[in-house]
């Protein structure tokens, strides 16, 4: 019994690991495209979709980074979906990385 329970700590610390991983590099991905500190996008939430994505193709499960406080014009939310190993696999709005430099253009003196 002692050899099972053991076996089941380490199990469940590998997978925690394993995850927090995946996390990091989706929260990574998602930071590289939408900026650093002083980005217009904020207010990010993060879920897993355990039963995919359907609004991608093939339906994979990713992570889903939503961020709600926008303050770009025209846009009311961002949406990035990044693949279980880091993969950006979408973005709403698709021309977001556009719009992004339009707005640190319209930053500089």
């Amino acid at each position: 019994m002692r050899r099972v329970i053991k076996a089941l700590f380490w199990l469940a610390f590998a997978l925690a690991i394993v995850g927090t991983g995946s996390y990091a590099s989706a929260r990574f991905t998602a930071g590289e495209l939408v900026g650093g500190p002083r980005s217009p996008v904020e207010g990010r939430t993060s879920t897993f979709a355990f039963r995919g994505v359907e609004s991608v193709k093939g339906n994979p499960r990713a992570w889903v980074l939503t961020y709600s406080r926008v303050r770009l014009p025209g846009v009311n939310r961002v949406r990035v979906v990044v693949s279980v190993a880091g993969k950006l696999l979408a973005v709403q709005p698709p021309d977001l990385e556009a719009r992004l430099a339009a707005y640190r253009r319209s930053l500089e003196p």
